[in-house]
């Protein structure tokens, strides 16, 4: 079983990574998914349910504080949350972008809006690879 964690603020966006999670169960990747509409809920609950990979919309900050950029900050330094993969996600990504979301500590970084495809690859290669 994988915990898969979102934080996004857009609901549209929102349904459509529900949906993705939907369709990785449906494809033999078991999953619980959790999604938090702002920063605060995600520092109050990722530390206790400790998902194993965490998708973040480094855009969508609409006011709340910390920033996108400063809460992944924020998550890679959080002792109980030290090997959960963290990956950012954009809308009109801009190589600018990526840089900044890798140099904040996400472990990748992905154009929106999600497409299927794209996020099952990204489960499978980092965390459904056999250990070497």
């Amino acid at each position: 079983m994988i915990h898969i964690a979102y934080i996004e603020s857009d609901n549209s966006s929102l349904f459509t990574f529900e949906q993705i999670a939907v369709v990785l169960n449906a494809r033999g990747i078991e999953n619980q998914f959790h999604s938090y509409t702002t920063p605060t809920q995600a520092l109050e609950h990722l530390p206790l349910q400790r998902p194993d990979i965490t998708f973040i919309d480094l855009r969508s900050n609409n006011g709340h504080k910390p920033a996108s950029l400063d809460l992944v900050r924020m998550l890679r330094q959080h002792p109980l949350l030290r090997g959960m993969i963290v990956i950012g996600m954009a809308d009109y990504a801009m190589p600018a972008d990526r840089s900044a979301a890798l140099a904040a500590g996400c472990h990748e970084f992905l154009p929106k809006p999600a497409r299927y495809q794209t996020i099952e690859e990204t489960i499978s290669q980092h965390l459904l690879q056999p250990a070497h």
